[in-house]
């Protein structure tokens, strides 16, 4: 699970700031702590940024716990251009992660919200109108599925080469199978004498 952090809220008038309140994470860091990280392609060139990760445990109102929070990743990005860190994220995926795979993850809720806009203008999901769950999950699998054609069609253009779904071994039939709802192949002459009565 990934959280982008927001900017702090100013505390209540008479409330103790908490230590280190206003200071920037990534200032302390020493250079060498910093990575230059591509997540992906952008429309001419590759999308990458300076990085920087280390283990932390959020603290808020810890002394309603019994014990500290758990170790969690605090991602800063810092981009070139800029004259301080601009994003910080805490991430509570595994602590062996790679650090390519940690920045791809954070970058990801880009695309997914790119998924969900073509969803809602290109293929409708937004003009659903009724009111019961079971209309809305119909409406919103085919939008999906829709989506998932085009996209599969989208990868069978080049640049982007052949198809995913051509790269797929078709699975073989397990023995006996038998779709739903197709009617028995042998069955006997007399309702009363079927070996596996329905």
């Amino acid at each position: 699970m990934v959280w982008q952090r927001k900017a702090a809220r100013a505390p209540a008038p008479g409330r103790r700031l908490p230590a280190g309140y206003g200071q920037n994470a990534g200032a302390s860091l020493k250079e060498s702590d910093w990575r230059l990280i591509s997540w992906r392609e952008g429309s001419g060139k590759p999308l990458k940024s300076r990085f920087a990760r280390l283990r932390a445990r959020p603290a808020h109102e810890d002394f309603r716990l019994n014990e500290p929070r758990p170790e969690e990743w605090l991602v800063i990005e810092w981009p070139e251009d800029e004259d301080e860190p601009t994003k910080y994220w805490f991430s509570t995926l595994e602590a062996g992660l790679s650090f390519e795979t940690l920045v791809d993850i954070i970058k990801l809720r880009w695309r997914i919200e790119r998924d969900y806009h073509d969803l809602k203008q290109e293929l409708g999901l937004g003009h659903y109108e009724g009111r019961g769950w079971r209309g809305f999950h119909h409406h919103a699998t085919l939008c999906i599925a829709a989506y998932g054609f085009l996209i599969c069609e989208r990868e069978a253009v080049p640049p982007s080469g052949a198809s995913p779904a051509a790269r797929l071994k078709k699975p073989a039939l397990s023995e006996g199978y038998k779709p739903r709802g197709s009617p028995n192949p042998h069955p006997a002459p007399q309702a009363g004498l079927h070996r596996h009565p329905a």
